[in-house]
């Protein structure tokens, strides 16, 4: 072999095992999906009194964790208007331990079809286990023009993993 093809061999070999080393450590670095909150699952939520922490109402939901940080979901809360409930969308983050905290946001609209508002929702939870999970949460309604209506709902929530 000559000086520059061995050179290019030598450069070659050294991006092969510097690329595979990088995405040897990316792959050990990333975390087991069923330890994380990553994944799909079948939610059960609970309305509850803020005060007093009562349970007024339950309502199931589905809620998909994306590894990029969004979240989607769907619920039948006895606030939906809509036969299937709206379209859930939003982010969450992962806090230490195993918490998390989410914050995401339905539309809804009266009976005509027209755009009555947004409820958003943020939480902060635990995952009990690789395939299960808890939240409580706060819920702000607002009206089709943006405002906030004059009060805050309490909620929370157990989950499994749809598998």
């Amino acid at each position: 072999m000559n000086k520059p093809n061995t050179v290019r061999f030598t450069l070659a070999l050294a991006l092969l095992v510097a690329s595979t080393s990088l995405t040897w450590s990316q792959e050990r670095q990333l975390p087991n999906p069923m330890n994380t909150i990553v994944g799909v699952w079948r939610v059960t939520r609970h309305g509850v009194n803020c005060n007093t922490g009562q349970e007024i109402s339950s309502f199931p939901a589905f809620m998909t964790f994306h590894r990029d940080g969004t979240l989607i979901g769907q619920a039948y809360s006895p606030v939906s208007t809509n036969a299937f409930g709206p379209a859930e969308h939003g982010v969450w983050q992962h806090a230490p331990g195993n918490t998390f905290s989410a914050r995401f946001i339905s539309y809804s609209y009266d009976d005509s079809g027209a755009f009555a508002g947004s409820i958003v929702v943020t939480t902060t939870g635990q995952l009990t286990s690789a395939n299960s999970f808890t939240y409580n949460a706060t819920i702000q309604i607002y009206d089709a023009d943006g405002n906030p209506l004059p009060f805050t709902l309490c909620g929370r929530a157990t989950a499994t993993r749809f598998q």
